[in-house]
């Protein structure tokens, strides 16, 4: 039987809001978006990977990062370019790695905070969808 938690009434009730170790474990410090209209491809890096582009999926983004979908096998730690392609053909290639995965599912962590990118999905989204 699961452990039910109380219904915040008002606004004090959520400034004293005490969350557990699971709960407040959450690491993410930037907004991550979902969209359906960014073309996104990996570009392994590395002598033996010149001219080697593979299609994914995009699961969600924001300006630190990304989750993406890829039928290839991808290793982590290894240094990739996500080349992203919006609707209107705004283009980024970013320099990131890739940190984890599970299944087919990568987490992609961008070599630094891309500022413009975040400003980019802010701005060109219609439908907003945070995650």
């Amino acid at each position: 039987m699961s452990e039910q938690k109380p219904e915040i009434d008002n606004d004090d009730d959520f400034f004293n809001l005490h969350l557990n170790a699971e709960e407040s474990s959450n690491k993410r410090t930037a907004v991550r978006y979902i969209r359906t209209d960014i073309v996104v491809s990996v570009d392994l890096k590395g002598i033996f990977n010149f001219n080697r582009s593979i299609d994914a999926t995009l699961l969600d983004i924001s300006s630190k990062g990304a989750a993406i979908k890829c039928e290839k096998k991808l290793a982590t730690k290894k240094e990739i370019d996500l080349k992203l392609v919006f609707d209107d053909g705004k283009e980024f290639i970013i320099s990131a790695k890739i940190v984890h995965k599970k299944n087919k599912v990568y987490g992609i962590k961008f070599n630094r905070y891309n500022d413009e990118l975040g400003d980019y999905l802010m701005s060109s989204e219609h439908d907003l969808i945070f995650k």
